[in-house]
């Protein structure tokens, strides 16, 4: 009965300290937070915020907190953590100034964090949740990148006429300006021919080399049908001469690692081709979007 007469005035005193604390000192804690964030030590930054939000009361303060938490995170380049702080927000019944804050953030970080699908995904979410249109607008420099890096180029037109049409709905020379600018610089001219990740590896699977050939890297290709063929014929010559044991398990170990190595390579190779053929159109295209149709 005593020890839990003295664990409740433990207790007491312990949150009595607490309320004193979060009331007197909160204002100190986020200058310090701010003067770490300015300077530029954002992973201090973020513990000190992470702290203000820990003794702050009210759901409008401890949402900000967690805002500059994740400002910080963004800045110091741990974007998973910067997502998880902006994450923990609780949208419900929310104003759409805070769900564009939240779910802008969360895409741009996750397309920092080179995670397109999942940019693609909170990019979505916003134009669901957001009713205002003018926040929606803001996003679409955004949206129409994370599409042309995942080559949805006829989604990302899609996305830019939609705009222009918005942007433009009281002026019809305006908007036929940037329907012909938006034409010419997703022109089927001006794409990039793509090669097919399946094809290649479908290609290396049926004759060795050949997928790392139709990405344009005969070398590789000729290298692995060599690599195939020669350890086959060693094989076969091991067997003749009587090892048996030694030249089936080896030769059909070093058989397999390049068989399916010529395949996991195929694929890669025509990633790789891929990436450099669209980098170049998706930085023109980024150019053009951002002088000609979104100020």
């Amino acid at each position: 009965m005593r020890f839990w007469r003295v664990y409740t005035c433990l207790l007491f005193v312990f949150l009595s300290k607490l309320s004193a604390y979060s009331s007197n000192d909160t204002l100190q804690i986020k200058i310090a937070a701010d003067s770490l964030f300015f300077n530029a030590k954002y992973y201090e930054a973020a513990i000190y915020y992470q702290k203000l939000d820990f003794f702050l009361q009210g759901e409008l303060l401890k949402n900000e907190a967690k805002l500059l938490t994740a400002a910080s995170y963004k800045f110091a380049k741990n974007y998973t953590a910067g997502i998880d702080h902006l994450n923990s927000i609780n949208l419900d019944g929310a104003a759409d100034s805070l769900i564009y804050k939240v779910k802008y953030q969360c895409a741009l970080m996750s397309y920092l964090n080179n995670d397109l699908i999942q940019a693609e995904a909170f990019l979505q979410q916003l134009n669901y949740l957001v009713k205002d249109s003018t926040y929606i607008a803001n996003s679409t420099l955004l949206n129409v990148v994370v599409l042309n890096e995942q080559y949805k180029w006829q989604q990302a037109k899609d996305k830019l006429n939609a705009f222009a049409k918005t942007d433009s709905s009281s002026n019809t020379k305006l908007f036929e300006h940037k329907k012909q600018i938006i034409d010419s610089i997703y022109s089927a001219k001006l794409i990039p021919k793509l090669k097919s990740v399946e094809k290649a590896s479908k290609m290396s699977t049926f004759f060795p080399g050949l997928g790392q050939c139709y990405a344009k890297n005969y070398g590789e290709g000729i290298s692995s049908f060599l690599a195939i063929t020669v350890t086959a014929g060693a094989m076969v010559a091991g067997i003749i001469y009587q090892y048996y044991f030694t030249s089936i398990f080896v030769g059909n170990l070093l058989i397999g690692k390049f068989y399916l190595g010529g395949i996991k390579r195929a694929e890669f190779l025509t990633e790789k081709y891929n990436y450099k053929k669209s980098k170049k159109y998706n930085t023109f295209l980024k150019d053009q979007i951002k002088q000609n149709l979104i100020n």
